[in-house]
C-alpha cells in the first residue's frame, strides 16, 4: 500500500472528507481538497513535517503512512497490521506458538489470499515431509505464481514410493528410504 493509499485509508478511518483533512492540515480552502487528492493518488510525496501532521490527526506515528521497511521490526510490524486491513491476516496463538492467519470475519477476508496460502502451506508440507528438496521449494518461492509444477501429487524425492496424498505430519522414514533420498539428492548434483 503506497503512502497515498495509507493517507486515504487513514482519512476514511477518521470519516473525514479529502477538504476537511485539507482544512485540519492548515491548506487554504480553495486548494484544500485539492492537496489532499495530490497526496492520496501519489501524485505528490509529504515531506517528513507533513507526514507528522497528518499523523497527528489521525493519531497514529508517522510510520504508519510511510512505505514500511520490512529490514527493521517497526516497518515488518506495520506492514503485517497493513495486511490485516487488507486481508484479513491477523495474529493468534495455536499450540502456543504465535502465528497469522487470516480472519473470515473481517471485511478485508480474501478468498483469493487464502488459496494462495493453502497453496503455499501444501508445497511447505512437502517440503517439511522430504517429498521434495529445499532447492526446488525455494524455485517455487521465488517463481511464483509462475511455477505450478510442485502442486502435482507426484513430485519429490517420495514420489517412487506411490504415495499422492499431502502429508499433513512429517513422515517417517525407513533406513532404506533415507538412503534412496540421499542417492537421488546426489545424482542431482
Amino acid at each position: 500500500m503506497s503512502t497515498g493509499e495509507r493517507i486515504r485509508f487513514f482519512r476514511r478511518r477518521e470519516k473525514m472528507t479529502q477538504e476537511e483533512l485539507g482544512h485540519k492540515m492548515g491548506f487554504m480552502s480553495q486548494s484544500a481538497n485539492i492537496r489532499i487528492a495530490q497526496y492520496e493518488w501519489n501524485r505528490r510525496t509529504p515531506k517528513r513535517d507533513i507526514l507528522e501532521q497528518l499523523a497527528e490527526i489521525f493519531d497514529i506515528v508517522p510510520e504508519a503512512l510511510q512505505n514500511p521497511d520490512i529490514n527493521s521490526n517497526v516497518g515488518l510490524m506495520h506492514t503485517l497490521f497493513t495486511l490485516e486491513d487488507t486481508y484479513g491476516l491477523t495474529v493468534t496463538t495455536l499450540d502456543g506458538e504465535i502465528c497469522l492467519k487470516q480472519d473470515v470475519n473481517n471485511p478485508g477476508y480474501s478468498q483469493s489470499l487464502a488459496d494462495d496460502l493453502a497453496i503455499w502451506n501444501e508445497i511447505k508440507t512437502k517440503l517439511n515431509s522430504g517429498r521434495i528438496f529445499k532447492e526446488e521449494y525455494d524455485h517455487w518461492r521465488y517463481n511464483y505464481p509462475n511455477d505450478k509444477e510442485l502442486l502435482s501429487d507426484n513430485k519429490g524425492p517420495s514420489s517412487s514410493s506411490g504415495s499422492s496424498k499431502v502429508a499433513e505430519e512429517p513422515m517417517l522414514y525407513t533406513e532404506d528410504d533415507v538412503l534412496e533420498i540421499l542417492r537421488m539428492y546426489k545424482e542431482r548434483k
